[in-house]
């Protein structure tokens, strides 16, 4: 049936024709939900100190796993108790790939082939312990990866080492 009101051209739909649309609406929205959850994860920073300040919500891409220094990624804590547990989703910056030179020095500045990308051991004295401790050089190794956070006061690779390929989640992009 089509009626004419106020100016426009209303048409009339069967409830059974509308309620298949609807049913079909409801299942297109499913399935791309579906797929939206087996790609992506939602990671949100709790934190009060941010190891990437301003930034608190990230969108993680589980497809995403070439890896690039300098992008963000997401990866599960492996052996960080008792301040994480195994398997705590983390977000840093990919600093250091295999075959690169990680240097910790005396005046606590943090290389990767000898260009600096982090300053400070703020969080030894807080986990107490002595900055004597994480000095050192090192070659990174197949499969393992050097992250870090934009803070002094992160804590990253500068204390707990390298990250394994199989503890990476996928790309992070942050969104808030």
């Amino acid at each position: 049936m089509i009626q004419l009101q106020k100016g426009w051209l209303v048409r009339r739909e069967s409830w059974p024709r509308f309620g298949m649309k609807a049913a079909l609406m409801l299942l297109a929205l499913l399935l791309a939900g579906n797929g939206f959850m087996n790609r992506y994860r939602i990671g949100i920073d709790p934190q009060n100190e941010k190891c990437l300040p301003g930034y608190t919500v990230y969108l993680i891409d589980l497809n995403d796993r070439s890896l690039q220094k300098g992008a963000i990624y997401s990866f599960h804590a492996k052996n960080l108790q008792p301040l994480y547990k195994d398997g705590t989703r983390m977000v840093k910056i990919l600093a250091g790939m295999p075959g690169d030179v990680v240097e910790i020095d005396q005046s606590w500045n943090t290389t990767v082939n000898g260009e600096v990308v982090g300053e400070g051991l703020q969080l030894a004295r807080r986990l107490n312990l002595d900055e004597s401790q994480f000095f050192g050089k090192r070659t990174l190794t197949e499969g393992h990866y050097w992250f870090m956070g934009k803070s002094p006061f992160s804590f990253d690779s500068r204390y707990w080492g390298t990250v394994n390929d199989e503890q990476i989640i996928g790309r992070a992009y942050p969104l808030l």
